[in-house]
């Protein structure tokens, strides 16, 4: 996703004659952007969280899992 959001800003950079006369629009995709990298940080923190989560709760004691296999 970063380098999408990479491609994002190149396209944004190349545009930047045209969004100069449009300061308007140039604030709200640059406000966008910001946004979207924002989101992609707190969609990233989000799946390690649940990486996290998951890994613990497939774990078991070693007396249970003993007691299992008996």
């Amino acid at each position: 996703m970063k380098e999408k959001l990479e491609d994002y800003r190149e396209r944004v950079s190349a545009l930047s004659k045209e969004l100069g006369q449009l300061p308007e629009a140039a604030g709200l995709i640059e406000e966008m952007l910001k946004d979207l990298n924002e989101l992609v940080r707190q969609n990233h923190a989000l799946r390690k969280t649940i990486l996290k989560s998951s890994s613990k709760e497939s774990r078991m004691s070693s007396k249970l899992r003993d007691a299992l296999y008996e």
